[in-house]
């Protein structure tokens, strides 16, 4: 068995963790503090014919995997402090100037504490030894660091808006936002080959935008256009790091940018009907991310280069349409009721869930088409609904991914799916 994982608090709700914790508490010197993460790995006794390529010398990759155990523990602590104001400025009649300031101060603290046991090692030759342990290392070996961070933080925004008409607000705004930086308490190196900073850097975003929103015919109509450009620094994003033996942790890239335009429009021309429509367009790219680990396809090389590749989980265009119509029925004792009848269209783009955009990983664009049907008091007493989710039977994933065993995995989204809900309210 290898990948079990759990905290204290979550043994009790979990008989299976409850039982590898009470078996390997004392062979693998599990931490007794209550609050501490705890992460097991139990390699089995074929492991290395699992993990392992063929070419690996049998003898070396027996002694150093089949049965081997690691175990982690560790505890972060955040102490975060914030102050803000806000102000707005009457500039003249129908413009106005909105501004606000917010500063934050963190610390972050913590550590990482990991033993290893496995297979004595004294029965092979130096070189073998070397290179079972070079493999262990890869997996996981006694290891302990601690880490911190601490910064203070100043962030806001300015808006300026302007009234042109009853029916028209124009806007343009800038932001200074921050992500604080955090921290790695997971199975890394900090030194030699396959170091990695436990520290993240924080994230620094700089947003622009500038929009119209409308209203119409008494308020029946409203139509909303924005543009905007939203600069980040620092960018904090999850890598699995296949140089590492897919090890998951933070790390940053220097700088993304998204660029694009939304708009949406909804209408209630009439009482019994309501229409909506929204369209979203985003460029979203790693402007430069020289040293990014290369995805799980490219082999023999460390670093590959992602500037300029799209961001991975934003589709470049994604939009939504739909609407209700209603009928009323009269009342229900005392109670105005209606019947309704529904439906919504949605799309997204391709996109890739994977930091490396890996091949494997890519996510091909799809559309979903949703019903509903029901009858319902307008105060709300009671709602019966009839609904049906994704009607053409679509297959979607919701994210895709490879593993250095060579699985290939995927999380589809839901298939066709009817039902009914009943709603009240007392």
């Amino acid at each position: 068995m290898s990948g079990v994982a759990w905290t204290k608090r979550a043994q009790a709700a979990d008989p299976l963790a409850t039982r590898l914790f009470d078996r390997y508490r004392d062979d693998l010197s599990l931490p007794a503090k209550w609050g501490e993460a705890l992460d097991l790995n139990l390699y089995g006794i074929r492991a290395a014919d699992w993990f392992l390529p063929p070419t690996t010398n049998a003898t070396v990759s027996a002694a150093a995997l089949n049965g081997y155990n690691v175990v982690s523990h560790s505890r972060p602590v955040t102490d975060s402090y914030a102050a803000f104001a806000q102000t707005v400025w009457h500039v003249v009649p129908g413009v106005d100037l909105t501004t606000g300031l917010r500063y934050t101060y963190e610390t972050k603290s913590g550590y990482f504490d990991q033993g290893a046991t496995g297979a004595s090692l004294v029965a092979l030759t130096p070189a073998q030894q070397a290179a079972a342990q070079t493999i262990r290392s890869r997996y996981g070996i006694a290891n302990y660091y601690q880490a911190e961070t601490k910064a203070g933080r100043l962030s806001g925004q300015a808006t300026l808006s302007w009234k042109v008409a009853e029916p028209l607000l124009t806007y343009v705004t800038y932001a200074r936002g921050n992500k604080f930086g955090g921290l790695n308490l997971a199975n890394i190196t900090t030194t030699g080959q396959f170091a990695a900073n436990p520290v993240i850097r924080p994230e620094t975003i700089d947003s622009y935008e500038a929009g119209a929103k409308t209203t119409w015919s008494g308020g029946r109509v409203t139509a909303n256009i924005a543009a905007f450009w939203t600069d980040v620094k620092d960018y904090q994003t999850t890598i699995v790091d296949i140089e590492r033996n897919g090890v998951s942790f933070f790390t940053n890239a220097a700088k993304v940018r998204t660029r694009g335009f939304e708009a949406d429009l909804r209408a209630a021309p009439t009482r019994w009907l309501s229409l909506y429509a929204s369209g979203t367009y985003d460029d979203a790219r790693y402007i430069s991310y020289a040293n990014a680990p290369c995805p799980i396809e490219i082999t023999g090389q460390a670093i590959c280069n992602l500037s300029g590749r799209p961001l991975p989980g934003v589709s470049k265009w994604a939009a939504s349409t739909g609407g209700e119509v209603r009928a009323p029925l009269g009342l229900t004792g005392a109670h105005d009721t209606e019947m309704y009848l529904g439906s919504d269209y949605s799309y997204r783009s391709a996109t890739n869930t994977s930091a490396s955009l890996s091949r494997y990983s890519a996510i091909p664009s799809y559309d979903l088409i949703n019903i509903r049907f029901g009858i319902r008091t307008l105060d709300g007493l009671f709602d019966i609904q009839f609904w049906g989710r994704n009607i053409t039977d679509s297959t979607y994933f919701l994210s895709r991914g490879a593993a250095n065993t060579g699985a290939i995995t995927g999380t589809l989204g839901d298939p066709r799916t009817y039902g009914v809900t009943l709603r009240t309210k007392f």
